[in-house]
């Protein structure tokens, strides 16, 4: 049988009953080597739980009541994800709104970021690079 998610399809019932969870993962990399990723997500999902492959939802305002004016918050960013929105909004509950200072470092933005941030430590504003 061709499918694009073989990762959720039963096998025939002589393996089904008798392979295991990671039997059957290692199983999926012998034929379609393609879809074990899915298929190690699935596994530990049904082994372990969600919240092994679920990331949390983020806690911006408990970020920024761990931090200080010398421990930053750094963001990791993943294809995708965009913190901006909450960082304004973030800020606006704060009465930061107007003190926050937002630069996208393209090329040439070196000399305006630095020049934000020694501001930023002087008048206290919160920079986001």
């Amino acid at each position: 049988m061709k499918t694009e998610n073989p990762q959720k399809i039963s096998l025939p019932a002589i393996y089904e009953d008798r392979l295991s969870s990671f039997q059957k993962v290692m199983l999926l990399k012998i034929l379609r080597d393609t879809k074990l990723l899915l298929a190690i997500k699935v596994f530990v999902k049904k082994e372990l739980g969600k919240e092994f492959i679920e990331s949390p939802a983020f806690d911006l305002a408990g970020s920024l009541a761990d931090s200080t004016n010398v421990i930053p918050i750094i963001f990791v960013i993943t294809p995708g994800s965009d913190p901006i929105a909450n960082l304004v909004i973030l800020a606006k509950a704060v009465g930061m709104a107007d003190r926050l200072k937002i630069i996208s470092l393209g090329q040439g933005q070196d000399r305006e970021a630095v020049m934000m941030m020694e501001e930023g430590q002087r008048a206290g504003n919160w920079v986001c690079l």
